[in-house]
């Protein structure tokens, strides 16, 4: 049985489990660095394909790429999970003004009331993408939360890209005993929960600790299992319109793209001899002296 959690960070482990994140670190043989769009693993490999909170975090515009990948590397008759936040529910709790859906969010934030609130559970401040402008002479922010789903969208998107008995699930309710496990932290040898308030506080931060299990214990989300059925090749020219409008990739963006990242490679690695050989400190002062 071959088993993946896709955008499970470094810090989580379940044995016989593969990982794959983007997530800076240091990865082991059984976790894979890469794009959930673009992951290079083998096609017709999984079994099951878990991915929880993973999907609100990819652009609009790689959507559709992301479900069909799945389906790339799964085997017929294999099993999804995904776990996102839920649209129908938080459009309910900010018509009816029901405060506490929110509140359980790391997202959440009262500044501008509900609708703000509202707002930061779609579209939230983060690091996974950064935002620049159309002339490309300022980074404008990052975000973390990018696009919101509910049970039809879903649906809709897995049903083209071949996977079939589709059902929204509670958490903890899954078809494979495995799955049923809910998310804890080890720290320090001892399991507790994601809702613990040792946990909430972040002090487990200071310990020796790692992420298992599976479904967070959270009422406002959205769980949904299907099955691969059959093989869907890719092709963009399949995407629905809302996914594939102004996409900027053509042949000028990719080569800017390039000389980008070789830069930005480059002061990275610069940084790195300097802060071994400890002279990052005296650049960063003389670079704030001058200001």
């Amino acid at each position: 049985m071959n088993k993946i959690n896709i955008g499970a960070g470094i810090e989580w482990r379940g044995e016989g489990w593969h990982t794959l994140d983007n997530a800076p670190g240091n990865y082991n043989k059984n976790q894979f660095y890469g794009k959930c769009w673009n992951s290079k693993l083998r096609s017709n490999y999984y079994n099951i394909v878990f991915s929880s909170h993973t999907l609100e975090h990819v652009p609009q515009f790689r959507v559709e790429k992301t479900i069909s990948e799945f389906n790339r590397i799964m085997k017929i008759n294999g099993t999804i999970r995904l776990l996102v936040p839920n649209l129908k529910l938080a459009a309910e709790a900010y018509v009816n003004n029901k405060k506490s859906f929110f509140k359980i969010s790391k997202h959440y934030n009262d500044d501008l009331g509900i609708g703000g609130s509202f707002m930061r559970l779609l579209i939230s401040p983060g690091g996974q993408t950064v935002a620049v402008s159309r002339e490309l002479d300022e980074i404008i922010g990052g975000y973390a939360h990018l696009f919101c789903y509910d049970f039809n969208i879903l649906k809709s998107i897995l049903k083209k890209w071949g996977f079939g008995k589709i059902r929204e699930c509670k958490p903890g309710r899954s078809s494979i005993s495995e799955l049923r496990e809910m998310q804890y932290v080890n720290c320090d040898g001892k399991k507790y929960s994601i809702n613990h308030k040792f946990i909430k506080s972040g002090n487990f931060l200071n310990g020796d600790f790692f992420f298992g299990g599976f479904d967070k214990d959270w009422s406002n989300q959205l769980i949904i299992e299907a099955k691969k059925i059959k093989n869907v090749k890719y092709d963009i020219n399949k995407e629905f319109i809302d996914f594939r409008q102004n996409i900027n990739d053509g042949p000028m963006d990719l080569i800017k793209l390039k000389i980008y990242k070789f830069i930005s490679f480059l002061i990275d690695s610069i940084y790195m001899i300097l802060k071994t050989l400890k002279l990052n400190k005296l650049i960063k002062f003389l670079i704030t002296k001058n200001k």
